[in-house]
């Protein structure tokens, strides 16, 4: 009966001893409480107190819990997110898709977007289901279709307008009679034949597209304010020179003119000018978030991003 007594003393004693070790491995936090005097009490620094309960200041409240002792916690590391990517100065949808792997379709269709125009600080998606090719090539046969018409309706009015040369010309006797009877009806009629003629390739784009015709015009320029020649320009001149060649239409000079004059659009298209910081400075918008623009002395004459610019877009206007 005694050795059964000694027995049960012991385990309570070992009981008691290890509950004892398992509350001083924890501290609940008093009023008053600092961390200087916890670690102090518990015999271990600060900064050890802070790592174990992964604390990054030595900011502790009443009712907290803090262990003393035990091992460092591992801070679990943050995942970082590769589905989304935030639009950085000087990025288009095509550079993107490049450091992503991805087309700058795939960029538009998983954004929702209508338009290659981006700003920087927007955060778009960057993995999602691929677009399929075949409505890639749909896409394109659709633009191969446009210009199949524009190249049609060019074509048909060549033809009208040879159809109408040669009825003028027959018979050429009565020719002869109606100028005859009708001298200024004939200088007329030659003036308004002549006007259809000439204005007909205004209404066509120049040869080679907005692109290519704003490259070839900026190569060889300079930057020079208030320059317009063939070797220097600011931004309003090479506007001016760029809708002169791609549209044959003449233009204001300045940028605000040019704004008044243009129409605005909210889904820019290639040979659009785009208006920046409250009409102070014009590029002419080659697509996929690019233009061409005589910026400034140090930039100079070129091709660029249309987020390159700082400030606002203050919109892409048609002529």
């Amino acid at each position: 009966m005694k050795k059964s007594l000694v027995t049960l003393g012991s385990v309570a004693i070992l009981s008691g001893a290890y509950a004892t070790h398992t509350q001083a491995a924890e501290h609940t936090v008093q009023s008053g409480d600092t961390l200087w005097a916890i670690a102090s009490k518990a015999n271990t620094t600060v900064d050890q107190l802070k790592k174990i309960n992964n604390l990054d200041s030595n900011l502790i409240f009443p009712g907290d819990v803090l262990e003393t002792e035990g091992e460092v916690k591992a801070t679990p590391a943050k995942k970082v997110s590769t589905d989304t990517y935030t639009v950085q100065s000087g990025d288009t949808l095509f550079k993107i898709g490049q450091k992503f792997g991805v087309s700058y379709q795939d960029i538009m269709t998983w954004n929702n977007l209508t338009s290659d125009l981006i700003f920087p600080g927007q955060k778009f998606k960057v993995d999602g289901p691929k677009v399929e090719a075949a409505q890639v090539q749909n896409n394109q046969a659709a633009q191969q279709t446009t210009k199949s018409e524009d190249v049609s309706y060019n074509v048909n009015t060549q033809n009208q307008s040879q159809t109408q040369t040669a009825q003028q010309s027959q018979p050429q006797q009565q020719v002869q009679t109606q100028q005859a009877a009708q001298p200024q009806q004939q200088v007329q009629t030659q003036n308004v034949s002549y006007e259809e003629k000439t204005q007909t390739p205004a209404a066509t784009p120049a040869n080679g597209n907005a692109y290519n015709i704003a490259v070839n015009l900026a190569a060889g320029k300079s930057y020079v304010y208030g320059g317009n020649s063939s070797y220097a320009v600011d931004c309003s001149a090479f506007a001016q020179q760029f809708m002169k060649a791609y549209k044959g239409k003449n233009i204001a000079r300045s940028t605000y003119g040019q704004a008044s004059q243009g129409t605005p659009v909210s889904h820019p298209q290639p040979g659009d000018l785009v208006f920046f910081n409250n009409f102070s400075h014009v590029g002419v918008y080659v697509g996929n978030g690019m233009m061409v623009d005589a910026l400034n002395p140090s930039e100079g004459v070129g091709l660029r991003a249309v987020s390159y610019v700082h400030g606002h877009v203050d919109g892409y206007y048609r002529y």
